[in-house]
């Protein structure tokens, strides 16, 4: 039996884009861009033209993950859905019951209610889309098997035409929060990996696209369109899905094996439950409301980027801390289960050897 084996470039894929991920929090949640289109809002210069700037890069990070998913495929399994969920409970009620215990007032029954379920409750609105596409992603796969290659390109089209146009465009299918937009996600690269083994000068196209983002952005700005700005940063704009793919593309075509790199990939998706949790998010944006207050310029900008590394140091250290005590528990409850069926066996053949001992004298 040939042994599976992590590809280290994919799980590196994977660890900046949990960073790209952590920076895109920070900075609109921390730093406020997702209010630019209130009223109350007021545009800070040279700051906001720096977030802009960011923001434009790391933003397509989260359809990068849905991509990888679609470009590998995803094997559907019980046990798979099971960890999700798993996780997503645990961490949903350690973090309430932890913010809880230094704040009493924020107890209460429909806060409870929605930590036992963080799945139906969309405590994470990623996870909960992605565990749709999960139970979907069986149809995409064999679709794109037994199709055949005209008309899956004419699929494709479609759903890419519904997804980032009349989506984006028109705003008829949610901003690209939707099952919709993961699986037309997924599909693209389902169809990538089957039909186009490479993209060629990735960097250049990724960088291309994101400049001409930034740019749509600055001309907004320009002429004080501010709410829709954060429109431009919706994940079906067209602009966000090329350059999601072709930031795929350029880890893919490095050759790596790590070890360290791959145990540390192992706990992105906890670092992601525990910094977008909405208790350590509103967290995270007293902590840079306070630097903001105290420091300004470069000062400012490092104190940002330690947080962002922090949380990610926090989170990856509470992760893996987490998996090896529950594999620890795992095995001791196998060991157990074991054991009491094979006391269940013993049990069983006592009882059972007077009438197998009668039987052998008879003959029967």
């Amino acid at each position: 039996m040939k042994k599976s084996y992590r590809e280290s470039n994919i799980e590196l894929l994977r660890i900046v884009l949990i960073l790209m991920i952590i920076t895109h929090h920070v900075i609109v949640h921390g730093l406020g861009l997702l209010k630019i289109g209130d009223v109350s809002y007021q545009v800070e210069r040279p700051s906001i033209y720096y977030q802009l700037f960011i923001n434009s890069f790391v933003v397509i990070s989260v359809n990068t993950f849905v991509f990888i998913s679609g470009y590998f495929g995803i094997k559907f399994k019980l046990k798979t859905i099971a960890s999700l969920v798993f996780q997503a409970l645990f961490y949903s009620l350690f973090i309430y019951l932890f913010f809880v215990c230094f704040d009493h007032s924020l107890f209460g029954i429909k806060s409870l209610v929605k930590s036992f379920l963080p799945i139906s409750s969309e405590m994470w609105w990623f996870l909960s889309i992605y565990i749709g596409l999960v139970f979907v992603s069986p149809f995409l796969n064999k679709g794109v098997e037994y199709i055949e290659h005209n008309q899956l390109v004419i699929i494709l089209a479609g759903l890419l035409f519904f997804d980032c146009f009349s989506g984006f465009a028109f705003n008829t299918i949610s901003g690209g929060h939707s099952v919709f937009h993961f699986m037309t996600l997924y599909l693209l690269a389902r169809y990538i990996n089957k039909y186009i083994p490479n993209i060629k000068r990735a960097l250049l196209i990724l960088s291309v696209f994101t400049l001409v983002l930034f740019g749509s952005e600055l001309i907004i700005l320009h002429y004080n369109q501010l709410s829709k700005i954060i429109m431009f940063f919706s994940y079906n704009n067209p602009l966000i899905v090329i350059s999601s793919v072709m930031l795929f593309f350029i880890l893919k075509n490095i050759k790596l094996q790590n070890r360290l790199v791959n145990l540390v990939s192992t706990a992105i998706f906890g670092v992601y439950l525990i910094h977008d949790h909405e208790f350590v998010r509103k967290l995270i944006i007293k902590i840079i409301s306070q630097l903001k207050i105290h420091y300004s310029g470069i000062e400012f900008i490092f104190f940002v980027i330690i947080v962002i590394l922090s949380i990610f140091i926090i989170g990856t250290i509470i992760e893996l801390s987490r998996k090896y005590v529950f594999d620890i528990l795992l095995d001791k409850l196998a060991t157990i289960w074991n054991t009491n069926n094979r006391i269940q066996e013993n049990v069983k053949r006592l009882l059972t050897y007077p009438m197998r001992k009668a039987g052998g004298k008879t003959g029967l």
